[in-house]
């Protein structure tokens, strides 16, 4: 059986739509991040957040633009996004039983708005702060392999304990809280990616 011989129109045609989808990625690529960084000008020029979260939230849509550490976050299937959701999940869970025994006038329909406000309030805190604090402590404590997990665990707690000084006062103690959940979910769950 012959197979029919290309033209040259369907050569230049082939070769042109390669071309273009290189090209078009680059463009894509640049287009995203032109956007990205003007968002996030807009964001830090009109916003009334204070300087240091804003500092914060530029330092780390600019580590997202590099490679590695994109790659570090979405290695072994999203394992540290899924850890920052479970423990904010963890943390508000827990946070709810601790309220209904202290307080036992809980009502659950009025106040269960409250527990998905301080949800989202974890989320967001998990996200910005946790997950590029624990994708340090890995980078770091990689380098020490003997004692790896005590100095992840230090580092997850240190950053825990930095947020005293974003936000003074009791806020710190639940920040700490998380960060020691985060550290025990990461290392819990990258023994379950390395067993299998």
């Amino acid at each position: 059986m012959r197979h029919p011989i290309p033209t040259n129109s369907s050569l230049l045609y082939n070769e042109g739509k390669k071309v273009r989808g290189i090209y078009g990625k680059r463009k894509f690529l640049y287009s995203c991040f032109f956007h990205g960084c003007s968002a996030l000008l807009t964001i830090v020029l009109v916003s009334t957040t204070p300087i240091i979260i804003k500092t914060l939230l530029a330092f780390i849509t600019i580590a997202f633009v590099f490679p590695a550490l994109r790659k570090l976050l979405f290695k072994d299937k999203f394992r540290k996004i899924k850890v920052a959701f479970y423990s904010s999940v963890t943390f508000t869970i827990g946070l709810f039983l601790v309220s209904i025994f202290e307080e036992p006038s809980f009502k659950l329909d009025g106040d269960s708005l409250i527990i998905l406000v301080v949800l989202l309030y974890i989320l967001i805190g998990n996200f910005l702060y946790g997950l590029p604090a624990s994708l340090f402590a890995d980078y770091i404590s990689m380098k020490f392999s003997i004692i790896r997990f005590w100095f992840s665990g230090f580092i997850h707690i240190g950053f825990g304990l930095a947020t005293y000084f974003i936000a003074p006062g009791g806020f710190f103690l639940l920040a700490v809280i998380c960060s020691i959940i985060f550290f025990a979910l990461d290392e819990i769950t990258r023994l379950y990616s390395t067993s299998y």
